[in-house]
């Protein structure tokens, strides 16, 4: 497909120089290692599924209600994301599904918005724990208006403190609480937290699946609404392998009316329809494969942390298990910043991301993500050549042009897409 792209470019000068850039972009990426754990691959069938007609055209509509377009010519797309919005919502155990969303952080948003008033007392997870912080990062504009605090962490169990947060917010009574995480190792204590959310009248709790959508999918990790959230969002681009976007979703109708009233058209007008078809089809690919995709996600990532560990780089652990999901998170303190480490591990073709650690764990941290290189046919297996070419650079007994020779060899074995 990329090479399809480059070729349709080729007329002017700017085209064919966009032509060449894309042909190296691909070259490239084939010759690498893609661990960071918020992108993912998209099926040749969801590929095909964003290349419609729907691309050039716009059908917003006011309310929740598909049917209700401000455009014309709009029959057929009200019913692609009429199907969407109901396949989501068997996936996913909702009875109301929002997709207008063009990001999971604007999903996020539209929540704080929808349900906060100025100066609210809003519960979130800090930089430590690997929040999001949706309402952090809104209050910077100086038109909110919200009282943010983070949730108290447990760094040993890398975890939400269940208890000291139940005492947290049995005296700050917020009106928001957000749990969910971006270094999310391990399912996080709903249960715990929204038996005490719900003795404060009006106050939400809403779960931040954006990094383990894909696991909620497959009924995997843990099942946010059952176990007492009332909204959880997210993106539908990481473990979930969908066209780039965000999602809300709840059982409560008048939850959802409120968010939605805030989502459009506040946040979103165009909501980029093109995207549902997509959607659609990755939702399919869930149901069918969703299971087996999880479970290997979660044997190649322990296996790559274990593999790590005994080559010399720690990684966050707890209850003897390195992770419950598609992350890990490498303890780099030793060797460099996270930033520093991630730079050397990218010229080695190696991707990551640098990650805030807690001060116990060393605050220098690599967070790695095993979905897409599992979808591509990764194994445990290929997760012990991958740490030993990682241990390499990160501990500086290779240099990383050397390295990445062997990273592109790797990279060779992998594909095509699995779980579709």
């Amino acid at each position: 497909m990329q090479d399809a792209a480059a070729r349709g470019t080729r007329g002017g000068d700017a085209g064919r120089a966009l032509g060449a850039l894309l042909e190296a972009h691909a070259a490239y990426r084939s010759s690498t290692l893609n661990l960071v754990a918020s992108e993912n691959v998209l099926s040749p069938a969801v590929r095909a599924a964003l290349s419609t007609d729907l691309l050039g055209r716009y059908a917003d509509y006011p309310g929740r209600d598909p049917s209700k377009r401000r455009y014309r010519g709009n029959r057929y797309i009200a019913e692609i994301e009429a199907l969407a919005v109901r396949l989501a919502a068997e996936r996913f155990g909702a009875r109301f599904v929002e997709l207008r969303a063009i990001a999971g952080h604007l999903a996020g948003i539209a929540i704080v918005m929808g349900l906060c008033r100025p100066g609210d007392v809003v519960f979130e997870v800090g930089r430590e724990g690997g929040g999001h912080r949706e309402a952090g990062r809104l209050v910077v504009a100086p038109l909110a208006s919200l009282d943010v605090e983070y949730l108290p962490f447990d760094a040993q169990a890398f975890n939400v403190d269940a208890d000291a947060a139940v005492r947290r917010i049995e005296e700050r009574r917020p009106r928001l609480v957000i749990l969910g995480s971006s270094n999310f190792l391990y399912p996080h204590p709903v249960r715990a937290i929204a038996d005490a959310v719900h003795r404060v009248p009006d106050a939400v709790l809403a779960y931040d699946a954006s990094h383990v959508l894909g696991f909620l999918a497959a009924g995997r990790f843990q099942d946010p609404l059952g176990e007492g959230a009332d909204i959880v969002f997210g993106s539908t681009h990481k473990t979930f392998p969908g066209p780039q976007g965000g999602i809300i979703f709840s059982n409560d109708d008048a939850l959802m009316d409120r968010v939605s009233e805030a989502l459009v058209p506040a946040l979103v007008t165009n909501h980029h329809p093109f995207r549902m078809p997509g959607m659609v089809v990755a939702l399919e690919e869930m149901a069918t494969w969703g299971e087996a995709y999880a479970e290997a996600i979660v044997a190649n990532a322990r296996a790559l942390a274990r593999a790590l560990v005994a080559r010399g780089v720690p990684v966050v652990e707890a209850g003897g298990r390195p992770t419950d999901s598609h992350t890990i998170l490498l303890r780099v303190s030793a060797f460099g910043t996270g930033d520093a480490v991630s730079a050397r591990l990218e010229t080695a073709g190696i991707m990551s991301t640098g990650a805030f650690l807690p001060e116990s764990l060393g605050r220098e941290g690599i967070r790695m993500g095993s979905q897409e290189v599992t979808r591509l046919g990764a194994t445990p297996q290929t997760m012990e050549w991958a740490a030993e070419l990682i241990a390499a650079v990160v501990t500086g007994s290779r240099q990383p042009e050397e390295v990445h020779p062997d990273v592109a060899e790797l990279a060779g074995t992998l594909g095509p897409i699995r779980f579709a």
